[in-house]
């Protein structure tokens, strides 16, 4: 679920404002694996080029563009604006603990093994919210989605390979849809370059992570996380190691342990992923938006992230809203990665 690199979209729209050098600069920074960690709705989510999108503090993933080339097309500026609801059941606090679910999904955990030669695919829909700032100055708000292969080299020392395949935007809770949501059409294909460096979502990296319980709460309190407080950033901090990325068997487990002491973590029994997929959400909230990460109840598998707002106000969105949900849809192993001819790809 890698900021998300899909948001290049947005600074590629169908007209052509942009130069080369800027698309290139703006891909680097969206793929980049230090850029996973900083969204929030106050403190929007991005996916990473390794890794993917996504709920931040807030639970949702926000992305702002500003937009300087020239106004939409004829074309999708007559397209139907529409405001919709978007609301969904609010999660209720079951009597399960989280020790208890997340101590069923650390006992569950199993390995691909990838060698190092191989690669990591990680299939995965998302929706998160975008904030869109046009020439005008003025702020529109829309939840983009779309599905998502990424291709991770399991030892990161290989180009790895991005699939993007834009889904109908979707409205933000109390707004239109701006005519700017619709410029992003079709699938488009990245490269993942090497670039020299071992990203810290390969599986290699993720390995070197620690496998025991405290020294993960330890490391998952460590990460940066600007001026979001300790535990908040925690839990966003599980999040990020889980998009688009494999977590090896015995770090996973102390990652699932770990997790469930972080104070205001508490069980919603019925939680649907961005696939419709009913399971166990795990969340706490923050800013207002519940932030769940949710568990096949017969397995207690990954199956997705969501956010829903509890707290209108906090939030700035109706109650019951749903701001982001995503949906992962397989993990597998591949000996290879696609070949992308992608001109912008490039290393800092």
């Amino acid at each position: 679920m890698t900021d998300e690199i899909d948001l290049v979209t947005r600074e590629r729209p169908d007209v052509a404002p942009y130069s080369l050098a800027a698309k290139a600069a703006v891909r680097r920074r969206l793929t980049d694996p230090a850029g996973r960690r900083a969204r929030p709705r106050p403190r929007p989510y991005m996916l990473l080029a390794g890794g993917t999108a996504l709920l931040a503090v807030a639970g949702a993933a926000a992305v702002t563009t500003v937009l300087t080339g020239p106004e939409t097309p004829a074309g999708p500026q007559t397209r139907p604006v529409t405001v919709s609801a978007g609301v969904v059941r609010l999660p209720e606090v079951s009597n399960m603990s989280a020790e208890e679910v997340l101590g069923k999904a650390a006992r569950a955990v199993t390995d691909l093994s990838p060698r190092d030669d191989q690669f990591v695919k990680v299939s995965s829909q998302t929706m998160y919210e975008a904030t869109v700032v046009g020439e005008d100055k003025k702020e529109s708000r829309y939840l983009y989605r779309t599905k998502r292969t990424i291709w991770l080299s399991a030892d990161g020392r290989k180009d790895g390979a991005l699939k993007v395949e834009n889904l109908e935007p979707r409205a933000y809770p109390g707004w239109p849809i701006p005519p700017e949501a619709y410029r992003e059409k079709g699938t488009e294909w990245m490269r993942l370059p090497a670039c020299n460096s071992v990203r810290d979502t390969a599986y290699t990296s993720l390995r070197k992570l620690p496998a025991d319980p405290e020294k993960m709460r330890a490391y998952l309190y460590d990460r940066p996380r600007g001026d979001t407080p300790p535990d908040t950033g925690a839990w966003t901090a599980v999040g990020d190691l889980l998009r688009e990325t494999y977590v090896p068997a015995p770090q996973r487990a102390a990652l699932f342990k770990a997790a469930a002491t972080i104070p205001g973590v508490t069980v919603n029994e019925s939680a649907e992923d961005a696939a419709g997929r009913t399971g166990i959400g795990v969340g706490r909230v923050s800013g207002g938006v519940r932030a769940e990460i949710i568990f096949d109840p017969s397995s207690y598998e990954l199956l997705g992230e969501r956010g829903i707002v509890v707290d209108a106000k906090e939030a700035k969105a109706p109650t019951g809203s749903l701001v982001a949900s995503t949906a992962q849809l397989e993990v597998t192993v591949d000996d290879t990665a696609p070949k992308v001819d992608d001109p912008h790809a490039g290393c800092l």
